[in-house]
C-alpha cells in the first residue's frame, strides 16, 4: 500500500493528511529520520534541538502533536514537559520517545500527563503514526469536553459546593427585583446569613474541612426555604436569604429566630467539638436602597455584627470531645497537609502563565506558609501548574490547583 496517497484514518476517524507533528530531539540525524517517517503518511513536520527553538516554533505555530525526547543534551523532558504546560494553556498532545525502555519511565510519562511513550530503538512508522492518531483524537476530546464544562460553568445558576444559587445568578435576581420595585412592583427583603466560625475554621483545619461544614450549613438553610423564597451563595460564607413578595415585620422576625435556631448547632471534627452559630442581617427594598446598597449596607453590618461578638480565626475556645486525644500542635487536624495558620488578607498579585508574556490580575485570601486562597477578577479556566506573584512580597511562586470553584481557586506552593 502506497501511504503517500491513501488517507491515513482508523477507528479513531482522525486524518493525518496535513497534520503537523513537531520533533524535538538533540540528535539532528535522528529528527531527519522520524521527518522522514512522518512524511510518508503525509505528516508535516517541524523540528528543534532545544527548548529555546521548541519554545520560539510553537509561539508561532502550535502543531497537531509533539514528539519529545526524554533526555535532551542538557535538560531533561519531563521537565520541559512541565514548563510548556504552564506556558502553553493549549499545548499540543505530547508523546515522549526514549532511549531508556525502562518500565519505571514509561510509568512516569504517563502519571505526568503525558499521552504516550515510545522506544526510540527500532521505531517504525505504523508505530508512531498509530500514537500520533490516537493522541490528537484523545486531546480533540478532551479540548471539546472541556470546552463544554466550561461553558456550563459560565451559564451555571447553581453553586457547585451548597447546590443554591450562584452568586451571578443571585445578583441577577436581585437587579429584577431592584428593577421591578422602582416600575411600582412589590417590595423585597434580603436575610444576610454568614457562617460566623467558617474563617476560624479554615483557619484551624483547612479549606477543605470549612467547606465541609458550609455544606451542612447550607442544607440546614435549604430545609428552611419556603416556597415562595429563594437563596443563593453570596460570597465564601455568606448566603443571601430572599424575601421577594412584601414580607410583613412579623414575617420577618420569625424567619429570623427560626434561622438563629436552626443554624446553631455543634459539628464534629475527629476529636473536636466545634460550635456553629450565624450571624444575620436584614435589609428592606425602599429603605436601604437598591439592589446594591442593600448589599453594600448587609456586608457593613455583618462584619460589625462579627467584630462586635469577637470573632477570631484561631481554634481558642473550642474544646475537644470526652475522651479523646487532641492532635499534636493544639486543635488542627493530623492529616491536614498546611500545618501553618492561614492568615485572613487581602493581596493584590497577579498570574503568569506564558513566563511574563501573558498576566492575570488576581487577589490573594488566606495565605499560609503552604498555600492560598485566589480570587479571580472573572472564571477562567487554569492549569494545574502556574506562577503566582504576590505584589507585596515581589516573590515569584510555583503553585499547584487543589480545588476550583467559580472564580475562587485554592492553592498549595509547590517550590520548595
Amino acid at each position: 500500500m502506497n501511504l503517500t496517497h491513501e488517507r491515513t484514518v482508523e477507528s479513531t476517524g482522525i486524518v493525518l493528511d496535513g497534520r503537523s507533528v513537531c520533533i524535538v530531539d538533540d540528535d539532528s540525524l535522528f529528527r531527519l529520520h522520524l521527518s522522514a517517517l512522518l512524511g510518508q503518511a503525509n505528516l508535516r513536520t517541524m523540528e528543534a534541538g532545544d527548548s529555546h527553538t521548541l519554545t520560539a516554533a510553537l509561539e508561532k505555530e502550535m502543531p497537531d502533536c509533539i514528539l519529545l525526547d526524554y533526555n535532551l543534551d542538557s535538560e531533561n523532558g519531563f521537565r520541559l514537559h512541565e514548563q510548556l504546560k504552564l506556558r502553553f494553556p493549549n499545548l499540543a498532545p505530547v508523546i515522549m520517545l526514549s532511549a531508556d525502555e525502562s518500565q519505571r519511565t514509561a510509568i512516569k510519562a504517563f502519571r505526568m500527563g503525558l499521552y504516550d511513550f515510545l522506544p526510540k530503538r527500532n521505531l517504525r512508522m505504523d508505530e508512531i503514526t498509530s500514537a500520533v492518531r490516537k493522541s490528537i483524537a484523545r486531546h480533540e476530546v478532551e479540548a471539546a469536553r472541556d470546552g463544554e464544562i466550561s461553558a456550563l460553568r459560565k451559564n451555571a445558576m447553581l453553586d457547585d459546593l451548597t447546590g443554591m444559587y450562584s452568586s451571578d445568578e443571585l445578583r441577577k435576581k436581585l437587579q429584577l427585583l431592584s428593577s421591578a420595585v422602582k416600575r411600582g412592583g412589590t417590595r423585597f427583603a434580603i436575610l444576610s446569613i454568614r457562617l460566623a466560625e467558617y474563617r476560624k475554621i479554615s483557619a484551624s483545619f483547612g479549606i477543605a474541612n470549612a467547606d465541609d461544614v458550609l455544606r451542612g450549613f447550607a442544607g440546614r438553610i435549604r430545609s428552611n426555604l419556603r416556597a415562595e423564597d429563594f437563596c443563593g451563595r453570596y460570597d465564601e460564607d455568606t448566603f443571601h436569604y430572599v424575601m421577594d413578595r412584601n414580607p410583613s415585620q412579623a414575617r420577618l422576625q420569625e424567619q429570623m429566630e427560626r434561622f438563629k435556631e436552626q443554624l446553631t448547632f455543634s459539628h464534629h471534627l475527629k476529636s473536636v467539638e466545634l460550635k456553629i452559630s450565624p450571624l444575620i442581617a436584614v435589609s428592606l427594598s425602599g429603605v436601604d436602597g437598591d439592589a446594591v446598597e442593600m448589599l453594600q449596607h448587609l456586608s457593613a453590618e455583618l462584619d460589625a455584627q462579627r467584630n462586635d461578638r469577637g470573632f477570631g480565626d484561631t481554634a481558642e475556645g473550642w474544646s475537644s470531645l470526652p475522651g479523646a486525644t487532641p492532635a499534636a500542635g493544639g486543635l488542627k487536624e493530623p492529616d491536614e497537609r498546611r500545618r501553618s495558620v492561614r492568615m485572613r488578607t487581602l493581596k493584590p498579585a497577579f498570574i503568569a502563565l506564558e513566563e511574563w508574556s501573558s498576566k492575570i490580575n488576581c487577589t490573594v485570601r488566606n495565605i499560609s506558609e503552604g498555600g492560598a486562597r485566589i480570587r479571580l477578577e472573572r472564571p477562567l479556566a487554569l492549569p494545574e501548574f502556574f506562577l503566582l506573584k504576590i505584589a507585596t512580597s515581589g516573590r515569584l511562586r510555583r503553585v499547584r490547583k487543589c480545588w476550583h470553584i467559580n472564580d475562587e481557586i485554592g492553592v498549595e506552593f509547590c517550590d520548595e
